[in-house]
């Protein structure tokens, strides 16, 4: 459950509520509220401060903790997903010892077959929550040896290219395309500008950019996957109402430009229409 209030006193009744409601909830349904697996996580911004709160129900102390684990991504207190990030690294380097171990046996599609079963599935989980962390650089740099140990590319070759010959996106890439996918699948959670607006402008049928100044709802999956769809050319996004035409060309779009930063996409100015068998 999740919990908002700038009143320490309001902030505590609320999670207290809630608790209470939770635990109703589970014993009509004949389940149990775990206490010893329920913790308390504070969410605040580098200007922000944490509360000092002890949460009780039951006779028993809520721990708070700084960091959690759930449904296998790592969340931190301040949404940097730095240790999420931290705990992939090792399974990746692992996966690129193995290809480093069965590269000389293997043929190319083996490789990539391994790849995709090993690596991608890894570093596309949960992507659009922690693909625009300042963290997942270390990924990109891991991603670009594996893709050098399959290509048998020197430690200092450009694997920019390999990358659209192997049919493989690049992490920022690959974020992007899973973060539109994301919005393509949810547009009901999204407004147009003509909801919020009657103005005939060209950016008319584009979703609305809400306009906030705090960075870390900036980087959040809502704000970024508005931003991100804008950004799109027109043909492209026009047909993020049909999920399956617009999955394909998009890969195809990111196939093509294979970008190596998040800057790199918002920087660059893309034709109104990007030509692909649509």
């Amino acid at each position: 459950m999740i919990v908002k209030s700038t009143e320490p006193c309001e902030f505590l009744r609320s999670i207290q509520r809630n608790i209470i409601n939770a635990d109703r909830w589970f014993k009509s349904n004949s389940l149990l509220l775990n206490m010893d697996k329920t913790h308390l996580l504070q969410f605040y911004t580098k200007i922000g401060q944490i509360m000092d709160l002890e949460v009780h129900y039951e006779n028993k102390q809520i721990t708070a903790v700084n960091t959690i684990k759930f449904l296998g991504l790592i969340i931190d207190s301040t949404l940097s997903w730095k240790q999420h990030i931290d705990s992939i690294i090792p399974k990746l380097n692992r996966a690129c010892f193995a290809i480093r171990q069965v590269k000389p046996y293997m043929a190319l599609e083996a490789l990539k077959t391994i790849y995709f079963s090993y690596f991608h599935s890894i570093v596309t989980y949960g992507i659009i929550f922690w693909g625009n962390s300042v963290h997942s650089q270390y990924i990109f740099k891991i991603q670009k040896r594996m893709i050098r140990l399959i290509a048998s590319l020197g430690v200092r070759d450009s694997c920019r290219c390999v990358f659209k010959e192997l049919g493989m996106l690049p992490l920022y890439s690959q974020y992007f395309y899973s973060l539109l996918m994301f919005v393509a699948k949810n547009r009901d959670l999204f407004q147009a500008n003509t909801d919020v607006h009657s103005f005939g402008t060209r950016y008319k049928n584009d979703l609305h950019l809400l306009s906030v100044k705090l960075k870390v709802f900036q980087r959040g999956t809502f704000y970024s996957g508005i931003r991100a769809h804008s950004h799109l050319p027109r043909n492209i996004k026009d047909l993020s109402y049909d999920a399956k035409r617009f999955k394909r060309v998009l890969k195809t779009f990111f196939q093509t430009h294979s970008f190596y930063s998040l800057e790199y996409y918002f920087n660059l100015k893309f034709d109104l229409n990007f030509s692909s068998q649509l």
